[in-house]
């Protein structure tokens, strides 16, 4: 009777054995067939493009000077982001339709946000704003990215 119940016992760890090896492989080969998703990396814009950021005199609003711009660029998308004097992350995003322009300034840029009525609330203590700007092309598109200190 001790032979049985050794015997049994035997069995029922190599059942168990086998189950959780055979677990551990399935979720090995579940792992490896995850592809990642490719991430673009656009190029940088060329040496010859400058780019100018400052507030305005009322400090309600920021200019956007850029310089050096080609004939094949189509658009520029821009997103600025900053951190009011509160502590809150705010930011402004939009695009700029080019027409073969070598030069752009937008001098309206808000800090703060505005009703459809133009009634507007301006964010104060803004020290930094970072931007990104895409330029666009009808083959290819590049970037740039910097802080600047207001």
């Amino acid at each position: 009777m001790k032979k049985l119940i050794i015997i049994a016992l035997i069995i029922v760890i190599i059942i168990v054995a086998f189950l959780i090896l055979r677990f551990q492989f399935s979720q090995k080969q579940e792992i490896g067939d995850i592809t990642p998703t490719p991430s673009v990396i656009l190029p940088t814009i060329s040496d010859n493009i400058t780019v100018a950021l400052s507030p305005r005199p009322d400090r309600k609003a920021v200019v956007l000077t850029i310089k050096g711009l080609t004939t094949d660029i189509q658009s520029i998308e821009y997103e600025m982001t900053y951190t009011t004097g509160a502590g809150l992350v705010r930011g402004v995003n939009g695009i700029i339709k080019l027409k073969g322009e070598k030069e752009i300034t937008r001098d309206d840029l808000t800090l703060g946000s505005c009703s459809t009525g133009g009634k507007c609330t301006y964010d104060e203590g803004v020290t930094e704003i970072d931007l990104s700007l895409r330029f666009n092309t009808p083959s290819s598109s590049s970037i740039f990215r910097k802080t600047y200190s207001l």
